[in-house]
């Protein structure tokens, strides 16, 4: 046990709280089921100083849980001799006597420690306690993560011991003192917001913010000059963009000794991207510029590679447009290779994001939401969280929040619908962030955008006369993005819901709603009232709808009814006449919404014309009411493109679906549907508007022969400049590639024997060794099934094991894997790609089968019978392809930088032993080494080279 004093740095206030942060190591969770304290650390702060330390070991006089020795590393032999907690209940108790408790989840350590302390003969402590996780949601918005470990990293906190209860309670002191040094820094006008929302937080947290509060307005403290105020609401100032004066071309560097003269210290010259550069250069400065493809691998420095030259080509008065495959690899654009481009270049390019809409937080509709005191907990904790963030955002993107729960219908209220939603009488018109991006994006030099933004939005972004440079990034994914957006469904239970919320703000009830607010207006009651028929109207038109879809199901039904989950195919010229516009289904379904638009759109200009005839409250059920109209015209446009789909596209490229889910209680019917191929959308949609664009990605083609990716970006071979870049990397020396050649070949004949060899591999691979493991999967189904047979062995108490859809979703898991030591993570498709895992953040890649799609997915079948009629060979036209392309994804995880070391084990002996496999090999980096073993050899060269791989990094 020990307990000392630290030296003091500062002089301290003596009369400041003292907070008592505290952190329990525990055999379990419950305390009520025998669970006892093992550890607890305990630190005294006071001022922002630490004043004294407490740690000690307890004999739980019971056996420690193997789990649990994992994760704290305390075993029963370091517990044998400590003291009982009676022994040292009445040193706690004095210790922590008169201070406020403090703990990262204060809910389990409080009430934890308290049970013990009653069970030893002392009362309870009647102390304050605050939590520091609900005040980083709050005061650290956009945290990726929660966990103490992630926090302390992200500030620079010492932490070297994490689940370590002295270790713990001194890194959450430290945490402590920064969120409290965020509090007395925030506007007062911001602190005055968060008190309003009556917090429900844990114990006593939500006082932090009135204790602060009432010292503000004993000591007022003026606004930071980053800030400024607007109706109440506290904004970071927009940051101008940077003017370049007179704006004049610069003389490209096309020499090494060029290139190394503008870098000076602040990049290194790589020769494969200066290569990469020139030949960009070259073809766009030529007479006649041609499309161009540039495959550039791992390490070659593709962003900057393409960047640096079209920025010379651009300038001064020319844009350049990049898109790429997702939201992240945006932020990573300009978060890393702009910056670095603007430091070498002798000219500054400026640039912008542009997203979806329903990205942007609308600052009306939020101002609106905090009249609303919510029955969520959750609801009014983003409240809090939001206005913390908007004294930091650039952007308003919701994105920057890191949030899991953006499917919260609280985001649906405060979302933007566009600026063309906004009305510019607003008093927040001004500070809207879509309308701050609009300016932006008229002095931009770079826009970056993804490839859905750009499917939809071509002409916006495009120039017929200028044509802007266009950069598709992560070209391989441009098709899937035609094919995403149109591809939609019509859920027909979310219909009913949007419905049965706006019936309920219409029709006469306790609460307060449209009928109370214009019951003294006559043309607006009789809105109201006309708005109750139109809502009944709406659910007999959907009723109506789903009645004849039903019946077309049951005309072409070939499975089993009684089925938890049914997919049935549909004729297209059946769906073309039930979604005819002129027919008696969709006409009633027309003629209903169009009269609620008419009657509310009644309604809202009644209420905008006295706008200060109504109570913020008011204005929210005005904005509910209209956020529900919004997935009503949603759902209509959803019809209205199916319909637009068969009609240009012709019956043959398009594929229709209903799925039925059943219960005990009820089933749910929902129409889905979309393009089968992008065939000419991007020659006739999007390229018009550009100049001859950039296609660039790391893993581009699958094969020197194949034109399949000729045929996804509907280009022409023959006018198409094509680069392949290989990846510097020594794959020779640092990787290796192992394919199982007695492993089963996978089937459904024989699914339990080839999950058991699955199982048994991979806790082979994996038990002994320490090493970040990553273990793709084809679907959801096999994650769980391999789960459950890994859950019964002895891995669990080993190794910190993730899995998708179990234990957390894709973006949950992958920040706990990341920031892991010796982690494994079990993940689906969306873990093939787009995964930045460099040292050793993943060293074992563990494949377990070939990435081909189902076949029997539904609009793989459609598509497949396609092709069959349009001549093509399915397999060798597309699956081959695809699959090809995302083992080569999927492998391109493994080295991330020149020093790491890593094997991919493929669990599938296709790849060796089928005539394709061939194929698929030679796609692979040339020098990569690649054999075939059997299973247990295969596991002890695996285990060998990763310890030497290890080994030499030490050295």
């Amino acid at each position: 046990m020990t307990q000392r004093s630290s030296q003091r740095t500062k002089k301290r206030d003596k009369k400041a709280p003292i907070y008592s942060v505290v952190d329990l190591e525990t055999t379990g969770t419950n305390v009520n089921h025998g669970d006892r304290i093992i550890q607890i650390g305990c630190v005294l702060v006071q001022d922002g100083e630490i004043i004294n330390h407490f740690e000690t070991k307890i004999n739980p006089r019971e056996k420690i849980p193997r789990s649990i020795v994992q994760l704290t590393g305390i075993e029963d032999k370091d517990v044998r001799k400590a003291p009982l907690f009676e022994d040292i209940a009445g040193t706690i108790y004095s210790l922590l006597a008169e201070t406020t408790f403090v703990a990262h989840n204060v809910n389990f350590d409080f009430p934890f420690l308290n049970a013990e302390l009653e069970r030893a003969g002392y009362p309870s402590l009647s102390i304050p306690a605050i939590d520091t996780v609900t005040l980083s949601q709050i005061l650290l918005p956009t945290a990726k993560s929660f966990r103490l470990r992630d926090l302390t990293s992200s500030l620079h906190i010492e932490h070297d011991h994490p689940h370590s209860a002295v270790s713990d309670a001194e890194a959450t002191a430290e945490l402590l003192t920064d969120l409290l040094k965020r509090i007395e820094q925030l506007p007062t006008l911001t602190l005055e917001k968060i008190t309003q929302l009556k917090l429900n937080l844990p114990q006593q947290t939500a006082g932090v913010f009135d204790v602060e509060l009432l010292r503000r307005r004993k000591s007022p403290q003026p606004l930071s000059e980053e800030l400024y105020v607007s109706h109440g609401i506290v904004f970071h100032k927009s940051r101008p963009i940077t003017a370049n004066g007179q704006r004049e071309q610069h003389k490209y560097p096309s020499t090494k000794k060029a290139k190394e003269k503008l870098y000076g210290e602040t990049l290194k010259l790589r020769p494969v991207q200066a290569k990469m550069m020139n030949s960009i250069y070259n073809n766009y400065t030529h007479d006649e510029p041609k499309n161009m493809i540039v495959e550039a691998g791992t390490g070659v420095g593709k962003t900057l590679g393409y960047l640096f030259p079209l920025s010379y080509v651009a300038y001064p008065d020319k844009k350049i447009v990049v898109s790429t495959a997702t939201n992240i690899l945006q932020q990573q654009i300009i978060d890393t290779s702009i910056a670095q481009l603007n430091k070498v270049l002798p000219f500054k390019m400026n640039s912008v994001i542009i997203k979806g809409n329903a990205h942007y937080i609308d600052i009306a509709r939020f101002v609106h939401s905090l009249s609303v005191i919510e029955d969520s907990k959750l609801v009014q904790l983003l409240k809090a969280k939001i206005l913390v963030w908007l004294l930091s955002t650039q952007s308003g993107d919701l994105d920057e929040l890191n949030l899991n729960s953006q499917q919260s219908p609280y985001f649906t209220e405060i979302r933007h619908q566009g600026i063309r939603s906004l009305n510019p009488a607003n008093a927040f018109y001004h500070d809207d962030f879509l309308v701050r991006r609009e300016k932006r994006l008229h002095q931009a030099d770079i826009i970056i955008t993804n490839h859905a933004y750009l499917v939809a939005h071509a002409q916006e972004l495009g120039d017929g006369t200028r044509r802007p440079y266009l950069v598709i990034d992560e070209a391989q994914h441009l098709s899937e993005s035609i094919l995403k957006r149109s591809r939609r469904t019509f859920n027909f239970q979310k219909l009913r819901t949007a419905v049965h919320i706006m019936s309920g703000l219409v029709n006469n009830g306790n609460d307060r709603n449209l009928t109370d607010i214009f019951a003294e207006q006559a043309l607006g009651s009789y809105n109201v009232e006309l708005l109750r028929g139109d809502l009944n109207a709406v659910e007999e038109a959907v009723d109506l709808f789903q009645q004849a879809l039903y019946r077309q199901y049951m005309a072409s039904a070939t499975g089993n009814p009684d089925n938890e989950l049914i997919e049935q195919p549909l004729q297209n010229d059946q769906v073309m006449s039930l979604l005819d516009i002129s027919g008696p289904v969709m006409m009633k379904l027309e003629q209903a919404l169009s009269s609620v638009q008419l009657h509310f759109s009644a309604l809202s200009h009644l209420f905008s014309s006295q706008p200060d005839r109504w109570l913020l409250s008011d204005r929210y059920l005005m904005s509910q009411f209209q956020s529900q109209l919004a997935k009503l015209i949603e759902a209509d446009q959803t019809l209205n493109e199916f319909n637009e789909t068969l009609q240009q596209q012709g019956e043959a490229a398009a594929a229709f679906w209903i799925t039925i889910r059943q219960s005990s209680e009820q089933s749910a019917l929902q129409l889905s549907g979309g393009l089968l191929e992008a065939t000419h959308y991007l020659t006739k949609n999007v390229y018009p508007y550009f100049a001859q664009p950039l296609f660039v990605g790391a893993t581009l083609f699958t094969s020197p022969r194949s034109l399949y990716l000729y045929h996804q970006l509907d280009l022409e071979r023959n006018n198409t400049l094509t680069r392949r870049f290989a990846s510097p990397y020594n794959y020779k020396q640092n990787a290796k590639l192992l394919i199982a050649e007695d492993a089963p070949v996978p089937s459904a004949q024989n699914n339990s024997d080839y999950i058991k060899y699955l199982s048994d591999t991979i806790y082979q691979l994996t038990k002994n060794a320490d090493y970040q493991t990553m273990i793709l999967f084809n679907s959801l189904v096999m994650i769980e099934q391999v789960y459950s047979q890994l859950r019964e062995t002895d891995l669990f108490d080993q190794r910190d094991i993730l899995a998708q859809g179990i234990t957390g979703n894709r973006d949950k898991i992958l920040k706990q894997f990341s920031s892991g030591k010796n982690s494994i993570l079990l993940g689906a498709s969306s873990f093939w790609e787009g995964i930045d895992l460099p040292d050793s953040a993943l060293e074992l890649l563990i494949i377990t089968r070939l990435p081909f799609d189902s076949p029997d997915e539904i609009m793989n079948r459609a598509h497949n019978k396609l092709l069959q009629q349009q001549g093509k060979n399915p397999f060798y036209h597309s699956e081959l392809p695809k699959a090809t392309m995302r083992l080569r994804q999927g492998i391109g995880r493994l080295l991330r930088t020149e020093d790491d070391h890593g094997v991919a084990v493929v669990l599938d002996p296709r790849l060796q032993t089928r005539r394709y496999g061939k194929t698929i090999l030679s796609s692979l980096p040339t020098d990569l080494p690649v054999s075939g073993k059997k299973t247990a050899e295969l596991i002890s060269i695996t285990q060998k080279f990763l310890q030497n791989g290890k080994e030499d990094k030490v050295n």
